[in-house]
């Protein structure tokens, strides 16, 4: 778990260095921290030897939540 933790930080830091040299807008940080953020979550549960939920559960929670569902 360590590894990918120490992978994902390298990539970060190479790619803001990248951004900031580019004077990119505020979009693309916002959109870049989305999928990084979305992306190490992912890998920390496969590492951790969970799979993470698929999209059809969220939304059937999403549903129940609302009582669309019983």
């Amino acid at each position: 778990m360590a590894i990918v933790l120490a992978v994902f930080a390298i990539l970060i830091f190479y790619d803001v260095q990248k951004f900031i040299r580019e004077k990119e807008r505020a979009r693309v940080f916002l959109l870049y921290g989305f999928f990084m953020a979305t992306s190490l979550t992912v890998s920390l549960l496969l590492a951790a030897g969970r799979r993470p939920s698929s999209p059809a559960q969220w939304i059937e929670a999403v549903l129940k939540m609302m009582g669309v569902l019983k």
